[in-house]
């Protein structure tokens, strides 16, 4: 794979289908003649967890839309690659990852639900943050790590306890609900040749509706500017320093239930249309004539009247795009850029506004292709528009809700929605 590397997972876009457990990992290895930042681990494993509904894709999909913020809580779990919490009162399989006292390991860990962030820890062991999502980032020791919906991490584990069983918890964050430990994703870290099963309670993680601790290691984890990662040069030499701006899209997420009472997650008072026609096919044969609605997207407006439709927005080819991603809402926003990373520069806390800018990191901004947006808060992110096509900015959980948001293209198509 050209101009990638690191970790991340597939899914399908619309209409649930990644809740029917239409996912899995993606691992993006180094060139050998690309040394990676760290000691070559003694093995890797991947952790695709998320929160998981006893309820069909189609039947979440009914009662979600009759729900406000969030839809539905109840009748669900969390599951670590797909199997049930250790000790579970079903007995069903656990998760279990065996390590050899000394040695260090490779944790691949994505979040693959649809609704709920969750914190990860390991019992006694000391997380070492290493990548994320393609982009190797400045090594920092961590008792726990926030995964948001939609991200994904490597850490470094080095099994230096005294052998024996440790739990690897996976537990809601920036949760307001009562406890529940349904929702507790519990697996087991077994030193080769111990006898000895974890118990008691799991280790215990940050309070699990604390903004404030999020928000503060989301802005601790940047970029490694001298590691190679897909190209012999430092990643960092493609940065965000003296980027010039050529647009900037400010889209404030919210919902809206309409009179028939179902719930839409929107973008600027817009929801999304899947048309039947996929967008190229219709650009291709039609200029999209009658499938899509080209630049009446408002980017930098809220709509004063709800609407639906299909809509498509221009970006300038090699331009640098500043998306402002505003959360209205007292539940966690995550976005999702297809085809694209983007560097995340900035997030704040109430209103955004030109002065905000004077808040931005521009020196070692991760860079990466999901992100979060704090309650009542904004995301800053920077796109360099350099792949034309049509590409989806997905927001809400990825639950299949989007809208468009822009394109790039070097003729008149259109390249992003």
């Amino acid at each position: 794979m050209k101009d990638q590397i690191g970790s991340f997972f597939y899914f399908p876009s619309i209409n649930f289908q990644k809740s029917a457990g239409g996912f899995g990992p993606i691992r993006v290895n180094n060139r050998e003649v690309i040394a990676e930042p760290f000691e070559k681990p003694e093995e890797e494993f991947d952790l695709l967890i998320g929160d998981w509904s006893y309820f069909n894709y189609k039947l979440a999909r009914r009662i979600f839309r009759l729900q406000v913020q969030g839809g539905p809580i109840d009748r669900l779990h969390m599951l670590i690659n797909g199997k049930m919490p250790f000790n579970n009162p079903f007995r069903y399989p656990h998760e279990s990852f065996e390590v050899e006292e000394g040695k260090t390991y490779r944790f691949r860990i994505s979040n693959v639900g649809s609704k709920l962030s969750f914190n990860f820890r390991i019992q006694d062991q000391k997380l070492v943050l290493v990548e994320t999502e393609g982009s190797y980032t400045q090594q920092i020791v961590l008792d726990s790590l926030d995964v948001h919906v939609g991200q994904s991490y490597s850490v470094l584990v080095t099994a230096d306890r005294p052998v024996s069983d440790y739990y690897i918890a996976a537990t809601p964050s920036q949760f307001t609900e009562p406890p529940n430990d349904d929702l507790n994703g519990v697996a087991v870290l077994h030193y080769r040749g111990s006898t000895t099963k974890p118990s008691g309670p799991l280790p215990a993680g940050p309070f699990p509706s604390h903004p404030t601790l999020s928000s503060d290691q989301a802005r601790s984890i940047r970029s490694n500017m001298t590691a190679g990662a897909a190209r012999s040069n430092p990643q960092g030499s493609f940065n965000v320093t003296n980027a010039t701006i050529s647009q900037t899209f400010i889209l404030v997420g919210s919902d809206a239930v309409l009179a028939s009472f179902f719930h839409y997650y929107a973008i600027n008072n817009v929801s999304y249309t899947t048309p039947t026609t996929p967008l190229k096919l219709a650009d291709y044969l039609a200029d999209g004539v009658g499938v899509y609605r080209l630049n009446e997207f408002p980017v930098n407006s809220t709509k004063k009247v709800f609407e639906q439709g299909t809509f498509v927005a221009s970006g300038i080819h090699k331009g640098w795009l500043e998306i402002v991603l505003v959360n209205d809402l007292n539940i966690f926003d995550f976005w999702h850029l297809d085809g694209y990373r983007f560097f995340v520069v900035g997030f704040g806390d109430g209103e955004w506004s030109p002065a905000s800018r004077d808040t931005y990191n521009i020196v070692d901004a991760i860079v990466r292709s999901t992100v979060q947006v704090y309650p009542k808060g904004w995301t800053t992110v920077y796109v360099y528009m350099d792949d034309p096509g049509m590409w989806n900015l997905l927001y809400a959980s990825f639950v299949g809700i989007f809208a468009a948001a822009s394109t790039p293209a070097p003729s008149p198509s259109p390249a992003f929605t």
